[in-house]
Formats: C-alpha cells, structure tokens, sequence
C-alpha cells in the first residue's frame, strides 16, 4: 500500500510504503517504510533553470558550432556559385573556375564546370564568327544587287508594273542590308571589337539631330513630336555615331509604334548625376509579359502594336540600343502600361570611370 501523510499542518510529507509480510514470522506482520522526499523534488522554478543552464552551456554551443563547419563546408560551394552567376553573361566564357588542390567531389564539379565551359566558349565563339562572315559576306551581292535595282528604275520607258515591283525589291533589299548591318555590328560587339571612339560633345546636338529625322517620320506617319532640350550644354565623353543610331532607334519606334494622331515626347535632362535622355509615345504599349524581352535580340512586338501600313522591324534594334548604352557604361530601361504607352529611358555618366 502507497500514501502520503504530513505530519503536521507545516511540516513535511512522508511518502509511505506498506508491505506484508507473511513469511517472517508471529512477530512481524507489515513492514512500514517513508521517507521526506522533499529534497529530491524540482519545483517548476527550479525546472525551468535547469532547462535553461542546459540550453546555455549545450545547445547554444552546439548550434554556433554546426553553422560554423558548415559555413566552411559549403563557403567553396557559394564561391563557384557566385562565379558561375558572374560567366553566364555569355560575353565572359573565357573565365574559369578555381580548382581545389583536392581532388573532391568539389574539384571535379569545379573541373566539369570549366570544360563545359570551354565547349561553351567554342560554340559562341563559332557562331559569332559565322555570323560576322556571313554579314560580311551577303553586303557585297546585296550592294551589286541595290545598285542593279535603282539603275533599273530610272529607265523612263519602264511599265508601270514593273517599276512598282522593282520598288517593292528595293524596299527587300534595303531591309535586308539594314539586317546585316545590325548582325555585323552585334557580332563586332560580342567579340569585342566594335570598338567606341570617344569625345567630348555636346549632346544636345547629337539628340536634336536624331530628332530632327524624327520628325519627319512623325509627320509622314501622322504623329506629333515633341522634343525638349535643356538651355546649357550636356557635354559627356561618347561616340557621336553610336549615341545617334541609339537616339534614332529609340524615335523610329516610338513614332512606329504611335497610333496616327498620337503623340511622342523626347526629352534630355540628368539625374543623380547622370545625364537621362528619354524618349515616350501614347501609343497602346507593351504586354506585361513581353516587358522582359524587349531588348532580346529578333524579339518583335505583337503585329497588332505597330500601323497596319508598317512593316515588322528586324528585331535587333533594341538590342544594339541596349549594348550602345551599356559599352558608355550607362543603362537602359523601358516602363510600360497597356493603353498608356512607352517610355524609354537612356541613363549616360557624365565622366569616363
């Protein structure tokens, strides 16, 4: 028999046990053992302490102890990953990865890596070859052929069927030479050898220049311009040519882009210390979806976009636009909203860094 019983109303408890005892004889019938087991009792202060010491001085220990073998464990890991994110740019293939000493599972991924590389590098490499060759190659027969076509078309005893499609053919072959320069140029860049050639000029110029094509654009399409320059010089260190094949491009599709009756807005002026050329049309903008393909090369907006009367672009306009801009160290960005239109905006530092 188990109980407890106190012995006074302050005094301890005495946990008791009773036990019979039927073998030991006449003189003993139970044997009656209690003790105080006040003393080895944990009172919940004192269990929660406990509790405590013990997450202080071994868990605690434990954890930091586990985050430090792993984050040295796994540091090798997060320095290929952080290489591997700086190489797949595709213009820095030449990079390679460090490779242990230890020949672990970590040395051979390392290895993988730099021959996939290196295969990588290869297939760029020959593919941006190709194209240039090929760019290269087709100007030529395209230039005999252009010339054969604006000789023909001056023949005053011409039908008039044949002159209108002598026209369309020249209109092909002009598109078609426009498409080679803009390969030629990409693939020049790729390789690093569309090289800039860098003065201090006034940009106003250059952007008042290119608006001025523009608005004879706007004007056969419909489209009203406008084209806001700052009264001071903006002089910054660029390449004239490149910075007005960018401004051009930007203008011909906005007002491409513009219904007729619309309206595009050019506008030059600087930000936090860079100079900012943007350039914006009504017209019904781009697709949310499309937004992150806009500079990808032969990426074109939907037909629906442009004037029934236009022609599709060749699709690497935005994407010269976009290496113009980056090789000055600048950046390019484009916010639109279906309905409400495009805007383009150029950011160019004021110095060579």
């Amino acid at each position: 028999m188990l109980g407890r019983y106190r012995l006074n109303p302050n005094g301890p408890t005495l946990h008791y046990v009773v036990r019979a005892v039927p073998d030991a004889g006449g003189q003993f019938g139970a044997i009656f053992a209690a003790a105080d087991t006040g003393s080895a009792e944990l009172r919940l202060q004192e269990l929660l302490t406990t509790l405590m010491i013990a997450f202080v001085v071994g868990v605690v220990p434990a954890v930091l102890v586990g985050q430090w073998i792993a984050g040295r464990a796994l540091e090798p890991v997060d320095r290929m990953i952080t290489e591997v994110r700086e190489i797949t740019d595709g213009r820095s293939l030449h990079r390679r990865l460090v490779v242990p000493m230890e020949r672990d599972e970590l040395g051979r991924l390392a290895a993988t890596l730099n021959q996939m590389m290196t295969r990588l590098e290869r297939s760029f490499a020959a593919l941006r070859r190709f194209t240039a060759d090929a760019s290269h190659e087709l100007k030529t027969p395209l230039t005999v052929v252009r010339a054969g076509v604006e000789r023909a078309i001056t023949r005053p005893d011409l039908p008039q069927e044949t002159l209108a499609s002598l026209e369309e053919t020249l209109q092909e072959v002009n598109r078609m030479t426009e498409l080679l320069e803009a390969l030629l140029t990409l693939a020049r860049a790729d390789e690093g050898r569309a090289d800039l050639h860098k003065e201090a000029v006034d940009i106003r110029e250059i952007i008042e220049e290119a608006g001025e094509t523009g608005e004879l654009l706007a004007e056969h399409a419909g489209v009203a311009i406008e084209i806001h320059l700052p009264p001071e010089p903006v002089v910054v260190p660029v390449d004239r040519s490149r910075i007005r094949q960018l401004a051009l491009n930007l203008i011909e599709n906005a007002v491409k882009y513009t219904p007729r009756g619309g309206q595009v807005s050019v506008e030059l002026g600087s930000h936090d210390g860079r100079v900012v050329f943007s350039v914006a049309d009504t017209g019904i903008g781009i697709a949310p979806g499309d937004l992150p393909h806009v500079f990808d090369r032969f990426w074109r907006a939907d037909s629906a976009r442009t004037r029934t009367s236009e022609r599709a672009g060749t699709g690497l306009g935005l994407a010269i636009c976009k290496w113009i801009a980056e090789a000055h160290g600048g950046t390019i960005e484009v916010q639109s909203r279906p309905g409400r239109g495009t805007t383009f905006t150029v950011g160019l530092p004021r110095s060579e860094h």
